[in-house]
């Protein structure tokens, strides 16, 4: 209970950090901005046999032809959720870079080591709270729009809400890799470049067969499946969290678990290296 209750302390004090830095503000102001848009801007008039007639700013976007408004709706939602899985790990990847360097820096880490934490928990509870800064936005943003969508139509597509733990999990991958980045590198900038390089190579390794096609020698065969088996899948996770979205069939989890395991693994060596400097 007392370790929970300390971890729980250094989660508060990563969201005042936020704060200060008006990241978490940002990112709960383009949330916001998102709802007013479905709040205000966008008019469905449901009308019988599921059909509906749909207004955005006042103009008709139906052709003066009603609509069938479960599929618009979930058109809508994973658009929302495809944008969301991309764009949400992007600007999280903006707002926490700084977390682990800046515990890092002399004075700072210097205070919170003589706290009656050990090395672990406050490595933890940096983790943690970084990752549930950007929980916290995503769960606004989806179960938010959700919400809105589902009220102003009548059409409650729960599949949607998928997106939430979907997205999580594939930030608290990434997350993984920038904190071990940030602990051996002490720098920001790294981190930020290695998560986006992460994010920008993975549509890559998708075309992987096509790419081992064209390679001379096992030896490079054997290199690049180290390399994609090792780095979290992003560009797959978010298939499947559009498929998810969409109610279509996941045709393979593997990314998920090889995805969480890399997840795992880099956040222990992370722990061990931080357990292991001397501040």
């Amino acid at each position: 209970m007392k370790t929970l209750k300390k971890i729980w302390a250094l989660i508060r004090l990563t969201f005042r950090e936020s704060f200060a830095k008006k990241t978490f503000i940002t990112f709960l102001g383009l949330s916001s901005l998102v709802h007013l848009f479905f709040l205000f801007a966008l008019n469905v008039d449901v009308l019988d046999a599921g059909l509906a007639m749909v207004e955005i700013l006042g103009q008709d976007i139906s052709n003066s032809e009603s609509v069938d408004v479960e599929k618009m709706i979930v058109g809508i939602q994973s658009v929302i959720a495809t944008v969301v899985f991309a764009g949400g790990i992007f600007l999280s990847i903006f707002s926490t870079a700084s977390l682990v360097p800046t515990m890092l820096e002399r004075g700072h880490i210097d205070l919170l080591i003589s706290k009656p934490l050990s090395r672990t928990q406050l490595f933890l509870g940096r983790y943690v709270g970084g990752l549930s800064i950007m929980a916290f936005n995503v769960i606004y943003l989806i179960g938010g729009s959700w919400l809105i969508l589902s009220a102003k139509t009548g059409i409650w597509y729960f599949p949607y809400l998928y997106s939430i733990p979907m997205v999580v999990v594939a930030f608290a991958i990434v997350y993984a890799l920038m904190v071990l980045v940030g602990v051996v590198t002490r720098s920001t900038g790294v981190t930020v470049m290695v998560a986006y390089s992460v994010l920008f190579f993975s549509p890559f390794w998708e075309q992987k067969n096509t790419i081992y096609a064209l390679l001379s020698s096992k030896v490079y065969y054997y290199a690049l499946e180290g390399i994609y088996h090792a780095l979290p899948k992003t560009f797959e996770l978010g298939q499947i969290n559009q498929a998810l979205v969409m109610g279509k069939v996941v045709d393979s989890w593997m990314p998920v678990w090889t995805s969480s395991i890399t997840g795992c693994v880099l956040l222990t060596i992370a722990v061990v290296i931080f357990n292991r400097k001397d501040f």
